[in-house]
């Protein structure tokens, strides 16, 4: 929301500079994104006459010119432009002036041998039009009104500054100027100067008009009044084009201006129709019983102000005339019946529609308007009566109309509404006041509460207890319970001047197991070269099995996720493309699935490609991709501070990773997740450029394994003081058992002696046969309290080769 300062001070008093007023704003709960001084591009400009223009020798195009501004020297200014010519008044850059419009400072310079002392301007160059043909010629009356010298902002009606406020969703009445001037008088303490409404046009209630009960709901309102005798032609006076147009709104024409000025003065959107070009659409006389409101039809369209054809369906709500559609409720109007040059008699439409409607008529049209804007957040139907009205006080100012009928769907009532308002409840939450450094402290007077409430317009009647308080309809959106009236008190008189209110005694938190757990996993992959990636929860629709959401933003964004490796190929994609050799990533995410209930699961995923080194001197130039057992390793380091075993059981069960090289990961004899490399078919297709390893682990087996008290809390052992024995042992397996499963065996018939099993050495070759190979494995024995004789082990040693012949089928090796 863009507003004028000049245009505030016509409604309320201001007290305090724009900076200062900017601040108290924001603290207010109105932020303030920028402040723009308006006359920034004209600081240096002057205005001056032109007393004698002579041809230039040196040049067909030039004039030399001397211009007094005031000073007891005249200037010589060099001047190409076409329309200059003696006796005029024009805008003066004098020399040091920055033209920001034209990036060019001012200089006393030398043109083709003669001296120019500044530069008479055009209003391109001053940055208030796109395009001029020659130099601005200031009106000789207006001129006279000022000295010889005068800035040109004070001419050109640039002291200004133009506020640029962020409106919440929470605060509807900061759309319209009224709003903020009142916000301003409540901040300031300062006196209100609205306008006043001349009440003199009769109010008709129809009876006939049909209307959508979902956008006309009972708390909203229709109104449509026929205005005869204006002139499409005329334009608007300098006041208003100036006010609109520093808003962000085009000037047009004075009817089309005047409903943009009511737009943002009142935050009531009006729209006018051309009472003729409906006419001839149905080919009758229009009446205000011919007007509607409906959902649009699937075979419908209309050619809109933007100059856009637009299919119409029934999530759209349509104005129609005699069943015809004429624009869409609060959003655009139609091309074929707006105002135009030819108008000389309008309908003028003032309603409040359902929100909910008119969202969804943006929506699926694709467009926000200023209009749709202010519905979407919500208006007070009881403001739109008065605001018709306004606009209407300010036709007659400017065209000879009679007095016209307001015909409205329904009449809102006035009634105030009173809000319960406890004088104990207002101590208890805010606390006490401080009221000076001594930190001395009090509870808010009730004059305070009084006087702070009665600045944002409210009404309060005194009760036992406190007060009835009634708030005006521009504020009856937002202030709706008890505690609502509270927050205003508290953010009027300042959060900063409350005392605290901390609990006592004050525990200090703590992260939990799960969350210490969380960081080591985080901390475990940056340590070993991973990236942390953010995507994206929201996808578009390409499963039957994702879940929609009910009111997507964009078809992209349709969806709930129910994996993430897809768009951790994509990254890996995007690095490969931009030269990148490697790239490891992970993420801890939500997946979401809709089996027999919705099911939210958080998920560790990454992606792991390339092989990060330093330098390719090692492979002679040439890329090193790491191998299936080298990126495994590079998980298990990252994962290695939880201090865990997850076990690798085989798998060809899942689709898009390859058969052979995919290993299921177990946490505790269950299944969490998977390891593998990308499946060769998406690499044909080329929805994944190179060999890419992805990985899955559901978080809380992850959590739940690593924080259990005998993996989590770290049990002291001492440091062995006896040597250990070694012995190793080596078997010809079928290809058909795991590593796992043999060190497993291994361990349980060694007991207590046996300290450690490692793999030493994997050996294939033609005589054992494609499905057999030799695995070396190294035994460590060892006794805590004495130092082991080969005597001690040989009995153990035996049973753990029986055992493996037994259990594998197998034979130890010479």
């Amino acid at each position: 929301m863009k507003v004028s300062q000049n245009w505030l001070k016509n409604l309320v008093e201001i007290t305090s500079t724009p900076e200062d007023l900017s601040e108290k704003l924001s603290i207010g709960g109105f932020e303030v994104e920028s402040l723009e001084d308006c006359s920034k591009n004209v600081n240096g400009v002057v205005l001056g006459k032109v007393l004698s223009v002579l041809k230039h020798e040196g040049s067909d195009k030039l004039s030399i010119c001397q211009v007094d501004i005031g000073n007891s020297k005249n200037l010589q200014i060099i001047c190409g432009a076409r329309n200059i010519k003696p006796n005029i008044y024009v805008y003066v850059a004098t020399v040091g002036t920055k033209l920001n419009a034209v990036d060019l400072t001012i200089r006393r310079s030398e043109i083709r041998g003669v001296m120019s002392e500044g530069m008479i301007c055009s209003l391109q160059e001053l940055g208030l039009k796109d395009s001029s043909e020659g130099i601005e010629i200031i009106d000789e009356d207006l001129a006279l009104k000022h000295e010889l010298g005068t800035p040109g902002s004070d001419i050109l009606q640039l002291n200004d500054f133009i506020y640029d406020l962020a409106i919440t969703a929470n605060r509807p009445d900061g759309m319209s100027v009224i709003g903020i001037a009142r916000e301003i008088s409540a901040l300031l303490e300062s006196t209100l100067n609205f306008p006043e409404l001349n009440h003199k046009y009769n109010i008709h209630l129809l009876k006939g008009i049909k209307l959508c009960p979902e956008a006309i709901e009972f708390n909203c309102i229709y109104t449509i009044s026929c205005i005869d005798g204006v002139n499409g032609e005329k334009l608007s006076p300098n006041w208003l084009k100036d006010r609109i147009e520093k808003s962000g709104i085009k000037s047009i024409n004075l009817l089309v201006d005047l409903t943009n000025y009511i737009l943002l003065e009142q935050g009531q959107p009006l729209h006018a129709f051309d009472k003729d070009k409906l006419s001839n659409l149905i080919g009758k006389e229009v009446s205000p019983e011919d007007f509607s409101v409906r959902k649009g039809k699937d075979n419908e369209s209309l050619f809109c102000l933007d100059g856009k054809e637009y299919k119409l369906n029934d999530n759209i709500t349509v104005i129609t005339c005699c069943d015809k559609p004429v624009a869409i409720a609060g959003v655009i109007g139609g091309l074929e019946t707006s105002v135009s040059n030819t108008t000389s008699s309008i309908y003028l439409e003032g309603a409040v529609f359902n929100p909910v409607t008119i969202r969804k008529s943006s929506k699926a049209v694709g467009i926000r308007t200023e209009s749709s804007s202010r519905y979407e957040k919500g208006i007070s139907s009881k403001n739109t009566i008065n605001a018709v009205t306004r606009a209407i006080n300010l036709l007659e100012e400017y065209f000879s109309i009679n007095s016209p009928i307001i015909n409205t769907s329904n009449l809102i009532s006035n009634e105030d509404i009173f809000i319960k308002l406890r004088r104990n409840r207002i101590h208890k939450i805010l606390g006490p006041l401080l009221i000076n450094d001594q930190f001395e402290k009090r509870n808010l007077s009730d004059n305070e509460i009084v006087d702070k409430l009665t600045l944002i317009g409210c009404t309060l009647k005194n009760k036992e207890y406190g007060w009835d308080v009634a708030v005006i309809p521009n504020r009856s959106h937002d202030l709706i319970r008890e505690i609502d009236l509270i927050e205003e008190i508290a953010r009027l008189i300042g959060y900063d001047r409350f005392d605290l209110k901390l609990p006592n005694p004050i525990k200090p938190g703590k992260l939990s197991s799960e969350q210490l757990a969380l960081r080591k996993v985080k901390n475990g992959f940056i340590e070993n070269g991973f990236n942390e990636v953010l995507s994206y929860s929201l996808v578009p629709e390409d499963d039957e099995k994702l879940i929609k959401i009910s009111n997507p933003l964009l078809l992209e964004t349709s969806c709930l996720r129910d994996n993430i490796w897809k768009e951790h190929l994509e990254i890996v994609n995007r690095n490969i493309k931009a030269g990148q050799v490697s790239c490891y990533i992970f993420e801890i995410g939500n997946v979401f699935q809709n089996k027999s209930e919705f099911i939210q699961k958080e998920v560790l995923n990454g992606a792991i490609y390339g092989n990060k080194k330093f330098g390719k001197w090692i492979n002679s130039g040439k890329d090193n991709d790491l191998n299936y057992f080298q990126a495994r390793g590079k998980l298990k380091e990252a994962l290695s501070s939880l201090n865990i075993k997850i076990d690798d059981k085989p798998t060809d069960s899942i689709d898009f990773l390859h058969p052979g090289r995919t290993a299921k990961l177990v946490i505790e004899g269950k299944d969490a997740g998977y390891f593998g490399e990308i499946h060769p078919k998406l690499i044909l297709e080329k929805k994944s450029l190179k060999k890419v390893y992805l990985f899955n682990i559901n978080v809380s087996n992850l959590l739940g394994a690593s924080t259990r008290k005998n993996k989590w809390i770290p049990i002291y052992k001492q440091y062995p003081i006896v040597p250990k024995i070694e012995r190793d042992i080596n078997f010809v397996f079928s290809k058909k058992f795991l590593i796992s499963e043999i060190t497993s065996q291994i361990k349980k018939t060694g007991k207590n002696l046996l300290e450690d099993v490692n793999l030493l050495d994997v050996f294939e070759d033609t005589k054992f046969g494609d499905d057999h190979i030799s695995y070396t494995f190294r035994l460590s024995y060892r006794d805590k309290d004495k130092t082991l004789l080969d005597s001690d082990i040989t009995s153990i040693h035996s049973n753990i080769i029986s055992n493996i012949e037994k259990s594998f089928n197998t034979k130890l090796r010479n």
